[in-house]
């Protein structure tokens, strides 16, 4: 949803915005299904609670916004700083899993150790968000328990797995630069920027074993002027 709709934003043909609305629409439909379908089983992660606030607060102090001092105190996490803490959670257990299934199907011995790092990345990163939810006394979320077959059976090709993951990094990567941009501590900011300098090391070495393989496909892009203006003569 996110993403058609930053899409939809950058369009100007009335086709191609046609395309993301009717493609945001879907998606919204099939977001709320799931989510229903959910909560009826009972199978919804449960997210972390705070009290109601009864009365409008400002901030009042320039320390609201520090946190890298490991001698000063920090401030409790705020209500956005938490939605983002969760949210980052669950985006990397669904990471986690996805790179343990295609770990198990994929024949390819490159391939396996590639989803296989992910796990483990995405394992760390989960660990240090709850670990910051736990220090503030939160309560960490549920996090569903999303079980993978023990089926090795090749079912998708190593390209289409190799390109999914790589959306998933692409995103996960979005997601922590929007956590770092709307929180106010200064120690999550550069937690988030630090695990999104990882995302993106891994990400490079997907990249990496697709342009071996000869699957990553070239973006349109701008010619070199430079290079123009010097092979003229030779065609």
């Amino acid at each position: 949803m996110v993403s058609y709709s930053g899409l939809l934003a950058m369009c100007t043909r009335q086709d191609v915005r046609d395309y993301y609305t009717q493609a945001l629409k879907n998606t919204t439909e099939l977001y709320n299904r799931t989510l229903d379908l959910q909560l009826e089983k009972g199978i919804n992660a449960r997210h972390p609670y705070i009290t109601v606030p009864t009365e409008t607060d400002y901030i009042d102090d320039k320390n609201y916004l520090s946190g890298l001092n490991p001698f000063n105190e920090k401030r409790p996490l705020n209500a956005i700083e938490i939605s983002y803490l969760y949210m980052n959670i669950m985006t990397n257990a669904l990471g986690m899993k996805v790179c343990i299934s295609f770990a198990q199907t994929s024949p390819n011995k490159e391939v396996q150790e590639f989803m296989l790092r992910g796990k483990e990345i995405a394992k760390k990163h989960i660990k240090i968000l709850v670990d910051t939810l736990m220090k503030e006394d939160m309560e960490a979320p549920e996090v569903p328990d999303v079980a993978v077959s023990d089926s090795t059976t090749w079912t998708f090709s190593d390209k289409m797995m190799m390109f999914q993951v790589s959306l998933l990094m692409q995103a996960g990567m979005g997601n922590y630069a929007v956590a770092a941009a709307a929180s106010q501590r200064s120690d999550l900011m550069l937690n988030y920027e630090r695990l999104s300098l990882e995302v993106a090391t891994y990400s490079k070495s997907g990249a990496d074993i697709m342009i071996k393989h000869k699957r990553l496909e070239q973006p349109p892009g701008t010619k070199s002027r430079d290079k123009l203006a010097r092979e003229k003569d030779k065609a």
